[in-house]
């Protein structure tokens, strides 16, 4: 069957290393919508940055947001919201403090820095939309949290992760890795296949209707649960793997590749 719904990932994917929308990408959504297929951002961005690069490339409000934490319909309305359990704030928290490890906080609206650092200035550099706030660790566990992200070398985020997952409850939190410095920590409902299964039901689409592209393992469930799961070049090999095809890498506009070819497969369909 034709596909319908196309979620495209923002960093690695839609983005260029400058974090700009290729050119050749932005006119390809133009084409998309003209051929019938809805365009949603899904990112482990807030809604605020998410919202930006969706209103400036002229999308609909149906954005998933914070990894599938946060999901918006096509109105704007809220679908899904997945707060961070308390005691995995607290175990995340006390970790991250001990290991003195550069942490950012997310809620539904807001950025927050549990201290600043050169990590901090980079991600600053990353984001740029949204502007972080800082907060203390007793602050942060009062708020209602979407996901907590640690920032560190590459070979510590493995090694993070392998100390977190010995002492977070899996049934109440889930892991996983957005770009190499960053390890987030997430409600364990929460990830993207999730976020693009509630939007697509909200739309009255099946599964099969449905297309993702990716380039991180963070865009695994989401590559996995969709009709057509498409890997960027540039990916890591987890998703290459787990994808029905690879695509070119975001700097040679992989996504617009990709939307062409779900162009040709719904014509040749019908």
């Amino acid at each position: 069957m034709a596909t319908r719904l196309l979620a495209i990932d923002l960093d690695g994917t839609l983005l260029t290393g400058e974090r700009t929308p290729h050119p050749e990408n932005v006119l390809a959504l133009k084409r998309a919508s003209e051929a019938g297929i809805q365009i949603v951002l899904a990112s482990g961005r807030i809604a605020a940055s998410v919202r930006d690069f969706s209103d400036k490339l002229g999308l609909d409000q149906a954005m998933i947001c914070s990894n599938g934490g946060h999901v918006q319909g096509l109105l704007g309305e809220e679908l899904l919201h997945l707060s961070l359990d308390r005691k995995a704030i607290d175990i995340t928290l006390g970790y991250t403090s001990q290991a003195g490890v550069h942490t950012s906080v997310y809620t539904r609206d807001q950025l927050y820095f549990l201290g600043d650092s050169e990590w901090g200035d980079m991600y600053r550099q990353r984001v740029r939309i949204v502007k972080p706030e800082i907060s203390t660790v007793e602050a942060a566990k009062q708020m209602n949290v979407l996901k907590i992200i640690l920032i560190d070398q590459p070979s510590q985020i493995k090694q993070h992760r392998v100390e977190l997952e010995k002492v977070l409850d899996q049934r109440i939190a889930a892991l996983t890795e957005s770009e190499p410095e960053y390890l987030e920590v997430l409600s364990a409902e929460a990830n993207k296949g999730k976020g693009l299964q509630v939007l697509s039901e909200s739309m009255g689409l099946q599964q099969h209707e449905t297309a993702a592209i990716g380039d991180y393992l963070n865009d695994l469930e989401m590559i996995q649960w969709a009709g057509v799961g498409a890997a960027m070049g540039n990916a890591v090999e987890e998703l290459k793997s787990a994808a029905n095809m690879i695509m070119p890498t975001n700097e040679e506009a992989g996504v617009a590749r990709f939307i062409d070819y779900l162009i040709e497969r719904n014509d040749r369909l019908g």
